[in-house]
């Protein structure tokens, strides 16, 4: 029994998950310029042991104000980093994906689904959130939205306690501080409660029992509103969240921020599959959903169906929905009409299985393979903080991604020019910049919230008026561009200009001195 708890379904699930990230994400899950500003901002922080309040790494907004919105979440990934290098964040990166499916896999485990069938709804649900897995505090987001509704579906059918909720203060805390996605979460609650008081006064299925666990619901939920307010920089933090949310340039060059329509209009194959999927996902949550009684409907099976809507109006959307949709379709499946029919026809696939072990408690020792493999993988990633971040011994930076090639070239400039010398660069290369190459100034990165969408739109039109501008207003000497920039054509007609070096991903420029 002991070695058959040892290698448990979750276990199979954390272990399978962690692998196939820890081959195929050496370069996959650093391809966002987020991971290294915000590395870079976090070892600042611990360094200063001060928050931020003004722009410090740009010449275009440098002194204006902004803040570290995600700033704990920066802290930590500081931390793990100055202990660890780029693998030591590689391998957190890794176990907090892989411990999110083991806590789905849980889920599907105790509903008495066919394991099988569980763990394809698990692999559409990973694949449904591969586009948003990069090295960024937005994990915990995804990580914390899965415990929290996990915990109202086990109270929306009475199989916790109200009083197991009130850690939720706790968890929203943490949460605000680490990343702005407390928003999704704190909706959730929100639509949640009031759809379980609701229900309640109408007749139907909801865990209220009296009055007093509506006052009880609500008090919990107005604190978990009015913590967004315990955090560094009080009420400018959520307003700084709804900035971004309500940007139009943001949705429009930020694909994470993308509706679903734009990323087809792209023609991007991986749009097409990415779209595919969640639509995939959805049609079975559905379906599951249509095939429940309505009287017998819970209040959080509807929740996916808001973040569904919510995903084709933003990418960055589709991943919490792939999440909230396990859980609600392992709540659903045994309770659906059309899978006890098919079922009872001999379908294996839709048989609730007998060994469910729903209430059974497990014991801790568990956990110890997959505790194991952690300590095992950061005990390998001991010295890589002091190997540069093109050596480090697991992750590969995509040199057809990062002008890694240029670096030494970069580097080499970087001591001959004074500290704070402004470089132009495309807004994919601005936290990698700001990262390993600390002594420049850069054009853009991808802090929108700092540009504002006027300055933005201009960045996307590269129109030459607007280039023109920026050259007289900022000296400028130092370009680094893709190569595929619309800005490269003002470099490359320009003769006083000169291609320093190519690479697959870049190409560098220096201005004459005349």
């Amino acid at each position: 029994m002991k070695f058959k708890t040892l290698f448990s379904y979750s276990n199979a699930v954390f272990l399978s998950v962690w692998l196939f990230l820890f081959i195929a994400g050496r370069s996959r899950l650093f391809r966002d310029p987020g991971t290294f500003f915000h590395t870079a901002m976090g070892e600042k922080m611990l360094d200063t042991g001060q928050f931020p309040y003004t722009d410090t790494f740009t010449f275009t907004h440098y002194g204006d104000t902004w803040i570290a919105q995600q700033w704990l979440g920066e802290c930590i990934m500081g931390f793990v980093h100055s202990l660890f290098g780029l693998d030591g964040l590689f391998v957190l990166t890794v176990t907090l994906v892989s411990l999110l499916y083991a806590l789905l896999a849980l889920r599907i485990e105790r509903s008495g689904m066919n394991l099988m069938l569980g763990a394809l709804v698990l692999a559409f649900s990973l694949a449904a959130a591969s586009h948003n897995l990069h090295v960024r505090p937005h994990l915990f987001t995804m990580l914390f939205l899965a415990v929290m509704f996990a915990k109202l579906c086990d109270i929306d059918v009475k199989r916790g306690s109200y009083g197991s909720l009130f850690w939720l203060v706790p968890l929203f805390l943490i949460w605000v501080n680490i990343h702005g996605g407390v928003l999704g979460g704190l909706c959730t609650l929100l639509i949640t409660v009031t759809g379980w008081t609701i229900a309640w006064r109408f007749g139907f299925k909801s865990p209220i029992q009296s009055f007093k666990w509506i006052y009880a619901l609500w008090i919990l939920t107005f604190l978990c509103f009015a913590i967004i307010y315990l955090n560094p920089y009080f009420h400018t933090l959520p307003t700084a969240w709804f900035k971004i949310m309500g940007s139009k340039a943001t949705a429009e060059l930020i694909e994470e921020h993308a509706s679903f329509l734009n990323l087809l209009r792209r023609g991007e194959p991986t749009s097409f599959m990415t779209v595919a999927i969640v639509f995939c996902l959805g049609l079975f949550y559905l379906a599951l959903l249509a095939g429940t009684d309505v009287k017998e409907r819970r209040i959080t099976w509807y929740i996916p169906l808001i973040w569904l809507i919510l995903s084709f109006s933003r990418i960055r959307h589709a991943p919490l929905f792939s999440v909230v949709a396990v859980i609600a379709i392992a709540e659903m499946f045994p309770h659906c009409r059309w899978v006890t029919s098919l079922g009872n026809r001999g379908l294996i696939t839709f048989q609730i299985r007998k060994d469910s072990r729903e209430t059974k408690k497990r014991p801790h020792f568990q956990y110890v393979l997959p505790v194991l493999v952690v300590m095992a993988a950061l005990l390998a990633c001991l010295g890589s903080e002091k190997l540069p971040s093109t050596d480090q011994k697991f992750v590969k930076l995509d040199p057809a991604h990062w002008p890694v090639e240029l670096l030494p070239e970069l580097k080499e400039i970087e001591k001959e020019v004074p500290r704070g010398t402004p470089v132009f660069n495309d807004m994919l290369f601005g936290g990698f910049l700001i990262h390993q190459t600390p002594g420049f100034r850069v054009f853009i990165d991808d802090r929108c919230e700092l540009y504002e969408d006027g300055f933005l739109l201009r960045y996307v039109k590269a129109e030459k008026s607007d280039f023109e501008a920026w050259r007289k207003e900022y000296p400028f000497r130092i370009a680094l561009l893709e190569t595929d920039s619309n800005y490269r054509k003002y470099f490359d007609g320009d003769r006083h200009w000169l291609v320093v070096k190519r690479c697959r991903a870049a190409v560098l420029y220096r201005k004459i001195i005349q």
